[in-house]
């Protein structure tokens, strides 16, 4: 995966865990890397030959839902690879995990959807106690804007029509819903603009030539979080960012081997303002994002949208938990 692989993995996924482009073109994506569109549409179509680029879902607005997103990292206490896969089990079957990340050696970053504040400590307990952590990272501010749109049966249907398959045809979703090509258009136009859905990629991490790794950092200065983290962003491949946190940043980059991944690690660790970097080689993206269409089908049974999300009394936890 070489630098401009990067960037259209970049463009694909978005700044944060959502990207709002979910139906952009290869010319969109062309202009703003100021290549030619034939040259982006054959490497998207060789990473999905690949098998590297495994598809994209259509994943709620959390706020659509009533929930509130949390990010994690737990390390797996004293385990060998067989003792981490069954935690990862676990972790899968608690209520609103969206996706899991596991890393070579202890750790596991799991992202979710929660009801409210009392959910959240919670759940960030059982997945802390499920790894045997005690201190566990949870980071609150991970880049979802807020949405106040209340959807229409309608729109209901379009999600539904989209949840696995986001470059559908209007014209399909149109018959198969049974309302015009220019209502769903509109619709899709509307629910994009309000933030409504986000695309989410399904890599394999293990077709990808050269190394994938994930980093978390965290910052004892803040003032130099801005800084450091354009630093960051302007010498490393990056493939997906998540910088919205106060106190902390999320990168997921390509270098060529373990010993160049060793030697950014410690040029991380080194930077101005950095008190704590955990790193990683990705092993494996698990998606566990299927109750979400049960939600749909929740919302479509109930005739209303399940938008009563108000924002929560405790805006963040701290970088690190007790």
């Amino acid at each position: 995966m070489d630098s401009l692989d990067a960037r259209i993995f970049s463009e694909l996924s978005g700044s944060g865990p959502y990207h709002s482009g979910v139906r952009q073109s290869y010319s969109s994506i062309a202009r703003k890397l100021k290549v030619d569109e034939e040259t982006v549409r054959r490497r998207i179509q060789r990473a999905e030959r690949r098998g590297l680029l495994g598809g994209r879902e259509l994943i709620l607005n959390p706020c659509l839902i009533g929930r509130e997103p949390v990010a994690m990292e737990v390390k797996v206490a004293g385990s060998d690879r067989a003792k981490k896969l069954g935690v990862v089990q676990q972790i899968k079957l608690v209520d609103g995990v969206l996706f899991i990340i596991d890393l070579q050696g202890e750790s596991l970053n799991v992202f979710l959807y929660c009801e409210n504040e009392q959910a959240i400590l919670r759940r960030t307990a059982l997945i802390s106690s499920m790894a045997g952590d005690k201190h566990p990272l949870i980071l609150r501010n991970v880049g979802f804007p807020r949405c106040g749109l209340s959807l229409t049966r309608t729109d209901l249907l379009i999600l539904k029509s989209l949840r696995r398959d986001l470059r559908k045809d209007t014209a399909n979703i149109a018959t198969e819903i049974g309302v015009s090509a220019r209502t769903i258009e509109r619709r899709i136009s509307l629910l994009t603009a309000n933030n409504a859905f986000f695309q989410l990629l399904r890599p394999d991490f293990k077709r990808a030539e050269g190394t994938i790794c994930r980093v978390t950092i965290s910052y004892g200065d803040g003032k130099k979080k801005a800084d450091v983290d354009e630093i960051i962003g302007s010498r490393l491949r990056i493939v997906y960012s998540m910088t919205t946190e106060r106190a902390a940043s999320q990168f997921t980059f390509v270098c060529n081997n373990v010993v160049e991944a060793e030697a950014i690690e410690e040029w991380i660790r080194g930077l101005d303002g950095v008190s704590e970097a955990r790193m990683g080689i990705i092993r494996e993206f698990i998606l566990v994002a299927g109750w979400l269409d049960d939600e749909i089908e929740r919302m479509l049974s109930e005739g209303k949208s399940a938008n009563t999300f108000r924002p929560l009394l405790s805006p963040s936890l701290p970088a690190k938990s007790p």
